[in-house]
């Protein structure tokens, strides 16, 4: 009997281990999602569709969400803030996330790439800086 039950707990626990890595993918796949919705509304200012979500597998904490159509304004004020220390997208994210503002990391990366192609930032190779602090940089 013994070695039954420990099949049954092996067999429990690859089902827990299962679906916790279902719970991991379901939040990335939302994350995605959420990113794509938000590209949406970066190209053209419209509201995405607004699609059916099925009914939850877990429960989850709600995230405060900076409001989609503030990203931008966001992102540009971390960037006035930053100065000359310039922004790279962790510093955007731990910078966002101590005023109490979850953003995703996807759409601050490709915001700032486009920042950049629009010519409002510039990009050294490691930061990102608003034009005004993109001149000769002084030694530390």
């Amino acid at each position: 009997m013994a070695r039954g039950h420990q099949t049954m707990k092996a067999i429990e626990d690859a089902i827990a281990r299962l679906e916790a890595e279902r719970t991991l993918v379901n939040a990335r796949i939302d994350a995605k999602i959420e990113a794509f919705r938000e590209a949406i509304l970066m190209q053209d200012g419209s509201p995405p569709t607004e699609t059916p979500s099925p009914a939850p597998q877990h429960t989850r904490a709600p995230i405060r969400r900076q409001r989609r159509g503030n990203l931008k304004q966001t992102v540009l004020d971390l960037a006035k803030e930053a100065g000359d220390r310039g922004l790279t997208t962790e510093r955007c994210l731990t910078m966002a996330k101590d005023r109490g503002i979850d953003l995703l990391r996807d759409s601050v990366s490709s915001l700032l790439s486009r920042l950049k192609s629009d010519d409002i930032l510039f990009f050294d190779g490691q930061v990102y800086r608003l034009k005004q602090y993109a001149g000769p940089r002084q030694a530390a």
